[in-house]
C-alpha cells in the first residue's frame, strides 16, 4: 500500500498575485498528509505557456515538497491545440520541462504503474504526440501484471467515453484513440486529471474517473453552469492504492479562500482582440 497527494490548477505567477496565498495553505497542509509521491495534474502557472518567469516562480513553489514530485502540463503552461495564440510548440515544451521535468513519465511501484501525459499534444499529429504515444504503447507492452494509474490535466472524457465533442473541458472525441488503448485496460484502476477546477469521484469500469479540486480557484455558473455533479470547492486529493484498488478523498484546505473565476476572468485572462480569435 502507497499514497499519491494529487494538487492541481495552481495558476501561480510573479505578476497576478491573487492565486499565491491558496497555493500557500495547500502546501502548509501537504507534510500532514504522510504522502510517497506528489503530482500536479497541471496548471501550476497562470500563463507559463508565454512567461519564463511565470515558470520559475511556480517551480519555486513546488520546490522542497515533503515528497517526490512529479508534474504534467496544463494548457496555461505549454498552450492548447484550440488556441488561436498559444499552441503547445516544442518551445513551450522544452520550457516547461526545463522547469519542472518530463511532460510524460512512468514511475513504477511495486504493484502499480503511475503514468503522466501531456493531455495537450494528444492529436497533435506532431512529434511530441507521437513520442508520447510510443511511450503510451510501450507502458502497456510492458505491464504486465501491475494495475494501471493515468494522470492528466484535461480529461479524457466528461461522463463516457463515447460522448461527443465538450469543447475546451476534455480531449475531443476524434483524437481519443491513444487513451482509448490506456481507458479500455482491464487494468486500469485509475484516471486521474484536473482542468475543471471542480471535483468529482466517477467510475469507469474497475477504475475511478476523477476531477481534483483547484488550488487556485473555482468555476462559478457563469463559466461552468453545469457541474456535472462536481463540487465547487477547493482543496487536494489524496489517492491510497492497494493491491487491486484505490481509495480517493478529498481534503480541504484550511485557511483557503474560496476565489471564483467568474468574478475576476477578465482581469485574470482579458479576451483576445478579435483579430487574434479570428
Amino acid at each position: 500500500m502507497f499514497s499519491v497527494v494529487q494538487i492541481s490548477d495552481s495558476h501561480l505567477s510573479p505578476r497576478i498575485t491573487h492565486f499565491n496565498a491558496n497555493w500557500e495553505a495547500a502546501r502548509a497542509l501537504l507534510p500532514r498528509l504522510s504522502a510517497e509521491l506528489i503530482v500536479h495534474t497541471g496548471d501550476a502557472t497562470l500563463d507559463g505557456a508565454d512567461s519564463d518567469e511565470d515558470c520559475a516562480l511556480a517551480a519555486a513553489g513546488l520546490a522542497g515538497l515533503p515528497a517526490p514530485l512529479r508534474v504534467v502540463p496544463g494548457n496555461h503552461d505549454i498552450g492548447d491545440l484550440a488556441s488561436a495564440t498559444q499552441t503547445p510548440a516544442a518551445s513551450r515544451i522544452a520550457r516547461h520541462e526545463r522547469h519542472f521535468g518530463a511532460c510524460v513519465w512512468t514511475e513504477d511501484r511495486p504493484g502499480w504503474r503511475l503514468l503522466g501525459l501531456n493531455s495537450q499534444v494528444i492529436g497533435a499529429g506532431d512529434a511530441a504526440d507521437d513520442a508520447q504515444r510510443a511511450v503510451i504503447e510501450d507502458a502497456v507492452a510492458t505491464l504486465g501484471a501491475r494495475r494501471l494509474a493515468v494522470f492528466l490535466h484535461k480529461p479524457a472524457f466528461l461522463d463516457a467515453v463515447e460522448e461527443g465533442p465538450v469543447g475546451y473541458w476534455a480531449v475531443p472525441p476524434d483524437v481519443r484513440a491513444p487513451v482509448r488503448r490506456l481507458l479500455d485496460h482491464p487494468h486500469l484502476r485509475l484516471i486521474a486529471s484536473g482542468h475543471l477546477h471542480l471535483w468529482r469521484i466517477a467510475r469507469h469500469a474497475a477504475a475511478s474517473a476523477v476531477w481534483a479540486p483547484a488550488t487556485s480557484f473555482t468555476l462559478g455558473p457563469r463559466l461552468m453552469p453545469e457541474p456535472r455533479g462536481a463540487e465547487r470547492a477547493l482543496g487536494v486529493m489524496r489517492h491510497v492504492f492497494r493491491e487491486d484498488s484505490v481509495e480517493t478523498e478529498v481534503i480541504p484546505i484550511p485557511g483557503a479562500e474560496h476565489l471564483v473565476l467568474d468574478d475576476m476572468i477578465d482581469e485574470i485572462y482579458p479576451p483576445a482582440p478579435a483579430d487574434a480569435r479570428a
